[in-house]
Parts: C-alpha cells; sequence; structure tokens
C-alpha cells in the first residue's frame, strides 16, 4: 500500500474510505477471501453497495488489479498443487545446480578475459585494443563494471581520455 497513488478526493471522509478500501482489498488478498467488489463493499464502512466502488474510476482500476492478482496467484497455487512436493523440490534442486554452474562459467570467463587482455598488453597491443572499444563505450564499461578488465588497463584507458 505504500506506491499506491492515492487520488485526490473533496472530503477527507472519502480519501479515509479509499485506505480503508485499499487495506481490506490487501486483507483479502492476504487470507485468499475472493475479492469482488460486492464482498470489498461489505467489509468498508461507509459503502452501502457495490457501486460505491464500480462507479469511481480510480476504485474501480484498484479492484480490476487486485482482482487479476488474486487470479494469478490462484493460478500458481493451482499449478504447485498438481505437481508434488518432491518434483518441486528436485526442480528447485535443479534450478540451484544450474545457478552455480552458471556462476562457475562467468568466474572462468571473467579469468580468462583477464588474461587475455593481460597478454594482449604484454604484446604492445593495448592500443588496438582501446581503440576497438572506443567505439563500443558500453560494452567497456560493462567489462569494466564486472571486473573483466585488469586495473591496470582501467588506468590506462583513463589517461587516454585526457
Amino acid at each position: 500500500m505504500d506506491n499506491v497513488k492515492f487520488p485526490e478526493r473533496r472530503t477527507r471522509v472519502a480519501a479515509q474510505r479509499d485506505r480503508e478500501f485499499q487495506r481490506a482489498l490487501d486483507r483479502m488478498f492476504q487470507a485468499n477471501e475472493t475479492i469482488t467488489a460486492r464482498s470489498v463493499s461489505r467489509s468498508v464502512s461507509g459503502f452501502s453497495a457495490a457501486t460505491s466502488i464500480t462507479r469511481d474510476e480510480w476504485r474501480s482500476a484498484q479492484l480490476a488489479e487486485w482482482i487479476k492478482r488474486q487470479s494469478h496467484l490462484r493460478k500458481i497455487q493451482e499449478q504447485a498443487d498438481k505437481q508434488s512436493k518432491p518434483k518441486l523440490l528436485a526442480k528447485l534442486e535443479q534450478k540451484e545446480t544450474r545457478i552455480r554452474e552458471l556462476e562457475q562459467t562467468v568466474d572462468i570467463l571473467l579469468s580468462s578475459h583477464r588474461a587475455m587482455i593481460h597478454a594482449v598488453g604484454e604484446v604492445g597491443g593495448m592500443k588496438a585494443w582501446l581503440k576497438f572499444y572506443e567505439k563500443h563505450q558500453a560494452i567497456q564499461e560493462k567489462l569494466s563494471d564486472i571486473g573483466a578488465i585488469p586495473s591496470s588497463v582501467i588506468s590506462i584507458s583513463s589517461n587516454s581520455d585526457k
């Protein structure tokens, strides 16, 4: 509810009702109660009927968004219920293993990239390397951010700017 942009209302009571409406939506969502205009209007004091929600553009949009969220959550829960816990745990373990493998691959590629750049520098090819990356500044910055460029090269490239 912190990032909800509430509309300007003519009265403080209407503004308070909007906040109570939002709290009711959140509570119903958390409790997995079916969210409808009628059910929300019953749980918010001051709303005499569902039309108190559906006639107001902001409230109607909020209601539609929360119904969509609830539908999405229920669909996920339904899919999870169809799969057994052991299957879900096995799937999770597979994903975690894949993530570890990818992280190891990235570490290896970073190390080999640093070594390659260092070797290019030792044989005097740094000017050509830096010239190539002048045209691809975003790539050079990303490589620098992830630590793929040795610090000696970073100092050379910053000196060439002057």
